[in-house]
């Protein structure tokens, strides 16, 4: 069973993501367009090499994080979605979803969203 809290549109699906050398706690904010469920982004907050994806008409736009210079990845990637969810959805090539309506719903469920993300670490 998946641990997925939706809201607003969107989709915030949690899970621990286990590769060869690397894994850890990871969020996709996935929507659906369609009838296909379309991942908008990604955070993986892995153990070495912590980094996050924007999946525009669905290409992969990775970028590394340091590891050195942030300390809670988990914690960093949540304040990001509470003060720039709109600005993310729209770089995803998502800007319809960008709404007033659909934004408030899914900002009030980011605390929940956090606390299940925070139990996989």
């Amino acid at each position: 069973m998946e641990d997925v809290i939706a809201a607003g549109g969107l989709e915030f699906f949690v899970e621990n993501r286990v590769g060869e050398r690397d894994g850890g706690p990871s969020i996709q904010v996935r929507t659906t367009v369609d009838g296909q469920r379309v991942q908008l982004l990604r955070f993986d907050m892995f153990r070495i090499q912590p980094h996050y994806h924007y999946a525009p008409m669905g290409k992969n736009l990775r970028y590394d994080l340091d590891p050195l210079t942030v300390d809670d990845g988990i914690g960093w990637a949540m304040a990001l979605l509470g003060s720039k969810l709109p600005q993310l959805v729209e770089k995803a090539g998502h800007p319809e979803l960008a709404t007033p309506a659909n934004l408030d719903a899914a900002v009030k469920v980011l605390p929940e969203v956090e606390q299940r993300w925070r139990a996989l670490s």
